[in-house]
């Protein structure tokens, strides 16, 4: 049974800034909402007051003119993404790691914001927005801000978020190059469950290959060791080594879902084939064109 709690709604950025202050640690932004009250019926947050900020200017939809960065609207619902043929067609990746999330229902309602806000190392969109390079907007009572996702996440349930301030937009740099990503995520079930490791690796035409893990630190992290391995050489030998590092980088916990060393394990696994499953996506499409 949920606490009582009181219910605004905030119609600007500015209007979301003041109702936070007002309401200081008793309060709490409201987006999808799928996992902040989860977490209240849990008890493990009890705010007094839920700000909601989805009629908010901007923080709904996706925007990409040409030539600019793609702007995604922090209470944009995942199925929004899941849906876009743009994203399918040019991020897909993105679109893969949406996917992942939850059921159908679920995705109906919650956020790309709110599952990055929540900060949960296993957290879905987050590997994949880390290859991408995204940043994060914000709106708090020091204006505006750009913050890059390598730096949002602090620690499980932590970010850089201050007081009264929110996610509103998340932005990625228009691509320069062809890609092509791939989103492995291993769970206890074939759907609806959290991730025990995830993988996310974006393949560019440029030579580059990104990776980035979820699930295995207390972070969501990318994997650069791992990533200059293949900088010069893309054989088996390097592809091998890359996943090794990739283990060698993760500091997994046991818990309920699984142990540590089959998590340490299972990254090299999907590390490996996740590039393998990107290279030979990028290599396809160079045979196409």
């Amino acid at each position: 049974m949920l606490l009582p709690f009181d219910y605004v709604r905030a119609r600007t950025k500015e209007d979301a800034v003041n109702l936070a202050i007002e309401a200081g640690p008793n309060g709490s932004f409201l987006a999808g909402g799928t996992d902040l009250f989860v977490r209240m019926y849990d008890r493990q947050h009890k705010p007094k007051i839920l700000i909601d900020v989805k009629e908010i200017e901007g923080i709904e939809g996706i925007e990409c003119q040409n030539g600019e960065d793609l702007s995604i609207g922090a209470a944009s619902p995942l199925n929004m993404l899941v849906r876009n043929k743009f994203i399918r067609s040019e991020y897909g990746l993105l679109a893969q790691a949406a996917h992942s999330v939850g059921s159908l229902q679920v995705r109906n309602r919650a956020s790309i914001g709110g599952n990055i806000c929540n900060a949960s190392p296993a957290a879905d969109t987050a590997p994949t927005l880390l290859v991408y390079e995204a940043e994060i907007e914000t709106w708090g009572p020091k204006n505006s801000r750009l913050i890059s996702i390598g730096e949002f996440f602090t620690g499980p349930g932590k970010t850089v978020l201050e007081q009264g301030e929110f996610v509103h937009k998340i932005r990625i740099p228009k691509k320069d190059t062809e890609s092509y990503g791939v989103y492995l995520k291993l769970g206890r079930t074939n759907s609806v469950d959290l991730s025990i490791v995830s993988v996310a690796c974006l393949a560019l035409a440029s030579g580059e290959v990104r990776i980035a893990l979820g699930a295995v630190a207390s972070t969501p992290i990318r994997v650069r060791k791992a990533e200059s391995v293949l900088l010069n050489s893309k054989d088996e030998e390097a592809i091998a080594r890359a996943a090794s590092l990739a283990r060698e980088m993760a500091v997994p916990i046991t818990d309920i879902r699984a142990g540590e060393e089959y998590r340490l394990e299972m990254t090299e696994v999907m590390t490996g084939n996740a590039i393998r499953q990107a290279l030979a996506g990028l290599a396809a499409i160079g045979e196409v064109k």
